[in-house]
């Protein structure tokens, strides 16, 4: 199997020796035209030339096609003059004193034969070789034209994974913008979630102050219910004012553990929704502005205390008042 490089060399060097065997041997008829005007004489000297100088077998086609002048004819009629002046000229002639006028000329022409054998051998043989040679030069040239055919397969593929390498990119591009936006609304819900926790610590402050107001408020229930038995075991004489009074602090009572039943109540509900606060940020908004509503009662006990605090000091004054 014949390698890259020894192809190259080879067909090189074959294609080099022939353009210029091609080439010499067209300079050189053409330098014999202007000599040889006579078409005969022309195609004589082109034989000629052929045969010894360039070791190529003329041939009446080869002539026409080389000079291409005259008939058909003319390069035949030329060929054969050129055959018999070649034979004659090659007959060798055996000069000895002893041998016989007849024997000398059958011995010459048994050399001329021989020598002419042994020239057809020789051109065989480098025919051959040609053929060897030219074989070669086919099996290179056959295989340049599966390189190529290979080559242009390998082209049509790179052609394909760079189109595929294209698409890549441009996925890979839209992956990335994706990508971009999702972190952008990542940092949006970190955000969220931040503000989730700030404002559940807001409500829990806020459930926790509320829980002080309620243990206030029921501190002060106990110091009024208190100040009350006190009250009516220190005058009799004020048993029926107190007994208005108790019947009003015991509405204010009342209403006032109505509303704190209320606020516990919706206290408990609070703190049962309060885990919830933290899954999405549009229900802790809702809760909290529900929250803020549910917040305004516990307004109102402060002000039922305060009120009450303004009656306990009232009645402190008129008892003082009537000692």
């Amino acid at each position: 199997m014949i390698n890259k490089s020894t192809y190259y060399v080879v067909l090189f060097l074959f294609k080099e020796r022939n353009m210029t065997d091609e080439v010499r041997l067209q300079a050189d008829i053409e330098a014999l035209r202007p000599r040889f005007p006579d078409t005969q004489d022309l195609y004589r000297e082109v034989c000629t030339i052929l045969f010894f100088r360039y070791g190529i077998t003329p041939t009446a086609n080869k002539l026409y096609q080389l000079v291409r002048k005259g008939s058909m004819s003319a390069p035949a009629e030329a060929l054969a003059k050129f055959w018999e002046t070649l034979r004659e000229k090659s007959r060798v002639r055996i000069e000895h004193p002893d041998i016989p006028e007849a024997l000398r000329d059958v011995a010459g022409e048994l050399t001329a034969k021989l020598w002419l054998q042994a020239r057809s051998q020789a051109d065989e043989a480098g025919a051959a070789v040609r053929l060897e040679a030219q074989q070669q030069v086919d099996a290179a040239v056959h295989a340049v034209e599966q390189s190529r055919h290979r080559e242009a397969l390998l082209s049509q593929e790179v052609s394909a994974l760079q189109a595929h390498a294209s698409t890549l990119a441009e996925q890979i591009r839209a992956l990335e913008q994706r990508l971009a936006h999702d972190e952008g609304l990542r940092q949006g819900l970190i955000q969220q979630i931040e503000q989730l926790a700030s404002q559940r610590q807001e409500f829990a402050s806020f459930v926790e102050a509320t829980r002080l107001a309620e243990q206030r408020a029921a501190d002060e229930q106990r110091r009024l219910l208190l100040e009350v038995d006190r009250e009516r075991g220190n005058a009799a004489r004020l048993q029926k004012e107190l007994d208005a009074l108790k019947t009003t602090t015991d509405k204010t009572a009342k209403v006032h553990a109505d509303r704190l039943a209320q606020s516990t109540q919706q206290v408990d509900e609070l703190r049962r929704h309060s885990s919830g606060l933290e899954v999405a940020l549009a229900s802790l908004r809702a809760e909290h502005a529900q929250l803020q509503k549910l917040a305004a009662p516990s307004d109102e006990v402060r002000h039922s205390l305060t009120r009450l605090r303004s009656t306990g000091s009232n009645k402190g004054s008129t008892r003082r008042r009537m000692r």
